[in-house]
């Protein structure tokens, strides 16, 4: 079937001189070559193409044309296959230039982690900025950039951008309300400040209502805070119950820079 439709077999002075049933069908003014069970290729062709090229040369001419026919047909696959897999290629590098995670990872900046040094007494109907940190030693933490003053307490952003801010803190109260002392105002806010002004700057803010028979809460604060280069950020505890309270030592302070 290759032979036969390969170009050039059915015309020029070769193909009129032998039979036209191996090349192409037809012939010129010759039968036929019959399929004779029993018999060799080669005696079919002898038998029934008169005044052909002898039967190897033949065969062997035959052969040369279909590997040339099979080589073309390889190298057109090839041509095919690789044009797929340049067009498999050219898709997956469009689809991950459209996800977040091409490219390198971008590397964090600035961010940290650090805890409170020691207890911290917070008088009532007062505020308080939290002081005194330091950064521990144990898997999980972190602080890398530049800008926390762990005896201030304050973070200075170190580029304008969003940061995420967090504050967990342990209280303990240190006296309980008496019976039929009125409870108005028993409250405690936990704050993130900028520059301290935690009436007039956007800041993040945490209520806790204060209930009595409790010693000893947790309260937690977090959100996104933007800040320009230099504003700096601190820790507050708003007081407004009608006793002291202790903010325990290891309360947890962090941050990290989201973009800019």
């Amino acid at each position: 079937m290759l032979l036969a439709g390969s170009p050039g077999r059915a015309s020029g002075p070769r193909a009129r001189g032998r039979t036209g049933t191996v090349r192409g069908g037809t012939g010129a003014g010759t039968a036929p070559v019959p399929a004779s069970p029993g018999k060799s290729p080669q005696a079919v062709l002898q038998a029934g193409v008169p005044g052909a090229a002898p039967a190897p040369a033949l065969l062997e001419e035959l052969l040369r044309e279909l590997q040339l026919l099979l080589k073309g047909m390889a190298k057109g696959q090839v041509k095919m296959r690789r044009k797929a897999w340049e067009g498999r290629e050219e898709e997956e590098k469009e689809s991950r230039a459209g996800t977040p995670q091409a490219g390198a990872h971008h590397r964090v900046e600035a961010a940290f982690h650090c805890r409170t040094r020691e207890n911290i007494s917070v008088e009532q109907r007062s505020r308080q900025e939290l002081r005194f940190y330091y950064i521990p030693e144990r898997e999980g933490t972190f602080h890398r950039g530049s800008g926390l003053n762990l005896t201030s307490g304050q973070y200075t952003a170190p580029v304008a951008g969003y940061y995420t801010f967090t504050a967990t803190l342990r209280i303990v109260r240190r006296e309980q309300r008496r019976k039929g002392q009125p409870g108005t105002g028993n409250r405690l806010r936990a704050l993130i400040c900028v520059q301290s002004r935690c009436q007039h700057n956007s800041n993040l803010e945490t209520v806790s209502r204060l209930e009595n028979g409790s010693d000893l809460f947790t309260i937690s604060v977090t959100g996104i805070l933007y800040l320009e280069a230099g504003q700096y950020t601190s820790v507050f505890v708003d007081n407004a119950a009608g006793s002291p309270l202790t903010v325990q030592s290891n309360s947890d302070f962090s941050a990290i820079l989201l973009g800019v």
